[in-house]
C-alpha cells in the first residue's frame, strides 16, 4: 500500500510540472530549437500581419540563413535583404528583411543569424517582408553555400509564394517578341523558357542596362511579387545573365509510330517538320535510333554514344530529295502506311516520304548505312522498342556521328535501363548527347562557392542533372499499359509551338496520343490534328 501511495504523489508531481511546460505544436513535450527555418516562417501570413515571437514560430526565435541579395548595382527593390535557407526537409525558400539603407551592408554568401522577435510579417508593395527589424538583429557568422531554384516559368507562376526571394535560375530563355536589332535589355522586357513568359526588369541606372540581348540565355535572379500581381523577376548584375548560345533547330521531330497495327518491322516511322528550306543533296542529314533492352545491353556496352552500333544505334543517311520550310518530312520504310500492315490507308504520293528498306526476316540482319563504331544489328521488328526500357531517336546534321556529335533534335521513351545508358563516372561519359531544345539543355547554371557568381555547367546526356525528360510508351484509355504492347496503332504527335525568328521553342512539345483506326486514319490525321506542332515567326 505504502508503495502505491509514493507512486501516485511521483505520478501527480510529474503531472504537476508537465502541465507547466510550454509545448509546441512541431515540438510536443520537447524544447524546441532557437533556429526556425524559412519554409514554417512563410506560411504564418495568410493574408493579415503577423508580430512574430516564439510562440508564434514554434519556440523559435532566430533565422540561420545565407544572403542572396546584392545591391552594388542596385537593381533589386532598395532596403530587401533577401535571404534563404534549406533548413528544413532540404527545400529553399527565402524571406526578404526591411533593413533600409543597412541591406547593402550584406554581400551574397553572407552566413547570418537574425533575430525576428517581435518583427512584423507583411506584405509591402506585394513582397512577404519581416519589417520592424535594424542591423541589431543580424549577426554575420561567416560564409555559407547559396542555392540555386533550377525552375521553369509555368513552375513559378504555379506557385509564386514557394519561389518569392529565393535565388532561382530560369535557363533557356529569350525575349518574346524578339527584341529589335539595336535594342537593349534595359527596362521591362518579356522573356520565354518554352514553359511561358515572364516579366524581367532591369533598372535603366545600372551598369548592364544598355547591352544587348543574347539570343539565347541563362537568367539568375530573385522573383518578387507585386502589389498588383504579376511576378516580377531581377537579375543582381551582369553576371547574372549567361549566354547559352542558340538552340534554333532546322528539323523538328514532331511525333512517331512506334508501334503500329500488326507486324511492326517495315511500318514505323517518324514525321518531322522543317524550319527552313532543306535541299539533302546539298546538306544531308541522319537519324540514328537507340534500344536498351537486357538484351541490347549485354551484348553491346554503350561506348559511343549514338555512335556504338551493334545492338545499341543504327542510323541510316538522309542525302537526297529536299522539303520546304513549314513542310512535314516523313522518315520511314518500304511498308509506307499510316497505320502498319492492317491499316487501310497508305502514305500518298504527294507526301514528303524517304524511304528505306527494313529486313523482315533474318537473323540481325539490319545494319543501316552504316558508319558507326560497329555494324549495326537490329532485329526484324523495327528501330523503336517495345520493351518498356528506353529507346529513342535523333536527327544530326551531315552523315558522320561520332561519340561528341550533337544532335539537331533528340527526344527519348522511357526511363528503363538507367544504370546502362547513363555512366558519369566513365571516361567519355557513357550516355547518349542531347541538344538544346525544349525538353533538354546542354548546360545549366551553378553558384560558384567561391566567388558566388554564376558558373557554367555542362549536362551533355540523357539522364544527367536535369535532363531526365521522356515520353511513355503509347496507350490510351482502349489499350492501357501492360506487359505487352497494346499493337493498337498508337501515334505520339509531339505537339508544341516553335518560333522561327527567336529560333526556339515557346510552347515547349507535349505527348498527345492519336489513335489511328484502320479505315478512317489519313495523312491529314497526322497533319490536322489539333495537337500538332505549329510554325510561327
Amino acid at each position: 500500500m505504502k508503495y502505491l501511495v509514493n507512486l501516485f504523489v511521483i505520478i501527480g508531481i510529474a503531472v504537476t510540472i508537465n502541465s507547466c511546460t510550454k509545448t509546441y505544436k512541431y515540438y510536443p513535450g520537447g524544447e524546441p530549437n532557437d533556429i526556425g527555418s524559412i519554409l514554417d516562417l512563410r506560411p504564418l501570413y495568410k493574408g493579415q500581419d503577423v508580430v512574430l515571437s516564439k510562440d508564434i514560430m514554434y519556440g523559435a526565435s532566430k533565422l540561420a540563413a545565407v544572403v542572396i541579395s546584392d545591391h552594388t548595382e542596385k537593381n533589386l527593390p532598395e532596403g530587401l535583404l533577401v535571404v534563404q535557407d534549406s533548413r528544413r526537409l532540404q527545400t529553399l525558400r527565402g524571406i526578404s528583411i526591411e533593413l533600409g539603407a543597412a541591406a547593402a551592408n550584406y554581400r551574397p554568401g553572407d552566413s547570418l543569424w537574425i533575430d525576428i522577435t517581435g518583427g512584423l510579417l507583411t506584405r509591402k508593395n506585394g513582397v512577404l517582408t519581416i519589417t520592424g527589424l535594424t542591423e541589431s538583429n543580424v549577426t554575420v557568422k561567416g560564409k555559407g553555400v547559396v542555392g540555386i531554384n533550377a525552375i521553369t516559368v509555368a513552375q513559378l507562376h504555379a506557385n509564386p509564394e514557394k519561389y518569392e526571394s529565393s535565388l532561382c535560375l530560369i535557363n533557356k530563355a529569350s525575349f518574346n517578341p524578339a527584341l529589335a536589332p539595336g535594342a537593349v535589355i534595359s527596362g521591362f522586357k518579356t522573356i520565354n523558357d518554352g514553359f511561358g513568359d515572364l516579366a524581367l526588369y532591369t533598372d535603366p541606372g545600372v551598369s548592364y542596362a544598355q547591352n544587348a540581348p543574347y539570343a539565347l540565355a541563362a537568367y539568375v535572379g530573385i522573383p518578387f511579387s507585386t502589389s498588383d500581381g504579376p511576378v516580377q523577376f531581377r537579375t543582381r548584375n551582369a553576371d547574372d545573365i549567361v549566354n547559352m548560345g542558340s538552340m534554333a533547330q532546322d528539323l523538328l521531330i514532331t511525333g512517331f509510330q512506334s508501334d503500329p497495327k500488326g507486324g511492326d518491322g517495315g511500318y514505323e516511322y517518324v514525321q518531322m517538320l522543317a524550319t527552313k528550306d532543306i535541299d539533302f543533296t546539298v546538306t544531308p542529314y541522319s537519324i540514328v535510333f537507340c534500344v536498351n533492352s537486357g538484351g541490347a545491353s549485354s551484348a553491346t556496352p554503350l561506348d559511343a554514344g549514338w555512335a556504338t552500333g551493334g545492338q545499341r544505334t543504327i542510323k541510316w543517311n538522309i542525302n537526297s530529295g529536299s522539303v520546304q520550310k513549314g513542310k512535314f518530312f516523313y522518315f520511314g520504310f518500304q511498308g509506307k502506311k499510316i497505320n502498319g500492315s492492317l491499316g487501310t490507308h497508305s502514305f500518298p504520293a504527294t507526301a514528303n516520304w524517304y524511304q528505306k528498306t527494313f529486313a523482315t526476316t533474318g537473323t540481325n540482319p539490319n545494319r543501316g548505312d552504316g558508319g558507326l563504331v560497329r555494324a549495326s544489328t537490329f532485329g526484324t521488328s523495327g528501330p523503336f522498342a517495345n520493351s518498356g526500357n528506353t529507346c529513342g531517336v535523333a536527327i544530326f546534321k551531315g552523315t558522320t556521328v561520332t561519340e561528341t556529335s550533337v544532335p539537331v533534335d533528340v527526344l527519348f521513351v522511357a526511363s528503363g535501363g538507367a544504370a546502362a545508358i547513363y555512366d558519369p563516372n566513365k571516361k567519355p561519359i557513357l550516355g547518349y548527347r542531347i541538344c538544346n531544345n525544349d525538353w533538354y539543355s546542354m548546360y545549366s547554371v551553378s553558384i560558384d562557392p567561391v566567388t558566388y557568381k554564376p558558373k557554367v555547367v555542362p549536362y551533355l546526356h540523357y539522364r544527367s542533372n536535369g535532363n531526365t525528360a521522356n515520353m511513355a510508351y503509347p496507350f490510351n484509355e482502349l489499350h492501357p499499359p501492360g506487359p505487352d504492347p497494346s499493337d493498337a496503332g498508337l501515334f505520339s504527335m509531339m505537339g508544341g509551338v516553335y518560333n522561327i525568328s527567336l529560333g526556339r521553342w515557346t510552347t515547349a512539345r507535349k505527348q498527345v496520343i492519336v489513335e489511328l483506326f484502320q479505315t478512317t486514319a489519313t495523312i491529314d490525321t497526322l497533319e490536322q490534328h489539333p495537337a500538332v506542332t505549329k510554325l510561327v515567326e
